[in-house]
């Protein structure tokens, strides 16, 4: 007891330190720092193909039909690369349904009727040729395949369509489908522009096209086209639109634009052309926003 009133004894005759003195201060509290911010959730998507064959022959072995579609179908994947086949986070369960809506598309295409109805036409014809000892004129057929193209945001898809069924020659037929992985939804070009600037630059720029195509070949443009080809030309985006790295495709079929003769007729618009006439959404689509002069 004596020795702990000496020792406070002691510090009530400590004299208060001079003005002005160093005094060591307080320890303050560690800081607390806010808990690190949890990892960007990542979806990432990939189209790949979904294939059918199917070849039918006679009891002879003579080939009556040849098929074979190459269908896309969209998978989100994340980070890890797994596969989301169940959703775990809000993130998830809006990628499963864009994924969903996107290959909705091509599962409800009915390639079974397509393929029934090709074989059905190829027997008759060959029981008809060989009742009338005609030569047999070549396998039906039917053929899809794909190319695809894609943003951070979007998807392209253009696809050709070939069919033989008889007759003097085959069928081609170019198809296009372009996707909003933000929204999960396909959209048209014209969600790409505000108001119409956008369609009538593009259908000029058409038309200036024609014409320099048809004076390669030596022809005036009302004889290499249909003889109301600006007028087709004005309703573009109607017809298979796409997009990769470069720009714009936009693809006429045999007998869309011109007799089947001319084939198909394609033309590319760069993004250079288009980027005055876009939109920030369609900046944003096409995978343009970040670019310098977005």
């Amino acid at each position: 007891v004596l020795a702990g009133c000496g020792a406070q004894k002691a510090q009530e005759d400590t004299p208060p330190p001079a003005p002005g003195s160093a005094v060591s201060p307080v320890p303050e509290d560690p800081e607390v720092l806010p808990p690190p911010a949890p990892p960007e959730e990542v979806i990432r998507y990939l189209v790949s193909p979904s294939v059918r064959e199917e070849t039918v022959c006679t009891d002879d072995g003579t080939v009556l039909f040849n098929g074979r579609f190459q269908l896309p179908m969209l998978t989100a994947y994340r980070d890890d690369d797994t596969a989301i086949t169940e959703a775990q986070t809000e993130k998830e369960t809006a990628a499963l349904a864009a994924a969903d809506a996107f290959n909705r598309k091509f599962s409800d295409w009915d390639i079974t009727a397509e393929i029934q109805d090709a074989v059905g036409y190829a027997r008759e014809d060959y029981a008809w040729r060989k009742q009338e000892n005609l030569e047999w004129g070549g396998e039906y057929a039917l053929d899809f395949s794909y190319a695809a193209y894609q943003t951070r945001r979007m998807i392209s898809v253009s696809g050709i369509y070939y069919s033989y069924t008889g007759g003097a020659h085959p069928n081609t037929v170019y198809l296009a489908w372009n996707f909003d992985l933000e929204n999960g939804a396909f959209f048209g070009p014209e969600v790409l522009g505000d108001g119409a600037a956008l369609q009538e630059a593009v259908t000029a720029e058409l038309v200036r096209q024609c014409g320099e195509r048809a004076k390669e070949y030596g022809m005036q443009v009302g004889e290499m086209f249909w003889a109301d080809y600006e007028t087709i030309l004005a309703d573009w985006p109607s017809f298979a639109i796409s997009f990769d790295d470069a720009g714009m495709t936009i693809s006429f079929s045999p007998y869309e634009l011109a007799a089947y003769a001319a084939g198909a007729q394609i033309f590319e618009i760069s993004y250079e052309f288009l980027r005055p006439y876009l939109s920030a959404q369609g900046l944003a689509l096409l995978g343009l926003a970040d670019e310098p002069g977005a």
